[in-house]
C-alpha cells in the first residue's frame, strides 16, 4: 500500500530526535509538509529540518511548552490552521510515586494531559470547520497497564487516552478522526545489551520496538485509507499487551 499525504501539513511535536523525528521524515517522505515542533533541542531539530528539505517539501520549526496555553497559540499564530497533528511530546520522572516531593508530579501532567487539551483546543476547531482532519496521540503502554515507576506520567496519558475518545466523539461528526498510539518499549539505542536481553524476554515477538515501527503506524493513520477509524488506542507493541 503506498501511502500518499501531498498537500497536508503536519504538526509533528516532540520532533527534534527520536521517534518525533522518524514519524517526520516518513511523513515528509509521503509528501507531507512538516512542522516540527521541539522544546529545548535546538540544534537537533534544526538538522532534522535539513533532512526534511532533502525530501522536497516545506518545512517550519516552532518552539514552545505545550503545557502552557500561551504558548500553544503562540504556535497557532505561527503556523496557522494543520491539516494533523501527531504530539508525540511528552516528559515522564522514572521514579516510585512516594519518591516524589509534593507537587513535583505537576510537569508531567501539563506536558502528558494538559498538553495534548491545549492542542486539540487550539487546533482542532479549523479542522471541524474545514470537515476534514487527523489528531493522533501518542503515550506508552504504562497508561494502560500501570507500572510502580511509572505512576504520574501513567495516570495522565491514560486521561488523555480518555480524552482523545471523546474528542473523537465530538469531533468525529466535523469529519476528524482521533486516535491514540500506544507504544511498548522502543529501542533508540540508550539500552546495554544485558537490559534489552531481559526486556525482549517479555515480548511475544522476541525483540523491542524500531522507531520505524511507530512512524509506519502514524503515517498510515494520517493517510486516507484510515478516514473510517476514530477514537481507537491502537498498539504498536510486540504484543507486550494484548488488551481487548
Amino acid at each position: 500500500m503506498h501511502v500518499q499525504l501531498n498537500g497536508k501539513t503536519v504538526l509533528i511535536t516532540g520532533a527534534a530526535k527520536g521517534i518525533g523525528k522518524a514519524i517526520a521524515l516518513e511523513a515528509a517522505g509521503a509528501g507531507a509538509n512538516i512542522v516540527l515542533h521541539y522544546h529545548q533541542s535546538k540544534e537537533e531539530v534544526k538538522r532534522a529540518a535539513e533532512e526534511i528539505r532533502e525530501l522536497g517539501v516545506d518545512v517550519q520549526l516552532v518552539s514552545g511548552d505545550l503545557g502552557d496555553y500561551a504558548d500553544v497559540d503562540a504556535v497557532y499564530e505561527t503556523i496557522g490552521p494543520v491539516d494533523a497533528i501527531v504530539n508525540n511530546a511528552g516528559w515522564t520522572q522514572l521514579k516510585p510515586f512516594f519518591s516524589y516531593e509534593r507537587g513535583e508530579w505537576q510537569k508531567e501532567i501539563d506536558i502528558c494531559l494538559q498538553a495534548v487539551m491545549n492542542l486539540a483546543h487550539r487546533f482542532v476547531p479549523d479542522m471541524m470547520e474545514r470537515g476534514s482532519g487527523k489528531f493522533i496521540n501518542l503515550i506508552g503502554d504504562s497508561a494502560r497497564t500501570g507500572d510502580r515507576y511509572l505512576s504520574v506520567s501513567g495516570a495522565a496519558r491514560s486521561g488523555a487516552t480518555s480524552f482523545v475518545k471523546s474528542l473523537a466523539q465530538e469531533a468525529g461528526r466535523s469529519g476528524v478522526q482521533c486516535n491514540t498510539v500506544s507504544l511498548g518499549m522502543i529501542d533508540q539505542g540508550e539500552l546495554d545489551e544485558s537490559l534489552k536481553t531481559k526486556l525482549v524476554k517479555q515480548y511475544p515477538l522476541g525483540t523491542l520496538g524500531d522507531r520505524t515501527d511507530v512512524s509506519h503506524m502514524t503515517t498510515f493513520l494520517l493517510s486516507e485509507q484510515t478516514n473510517w477509524v476514530t477514537g481507537q488506542v491502537i498498539a504498536v507493541n510486540g504484543g507486550y499487551t494484548m488488551i481487548g
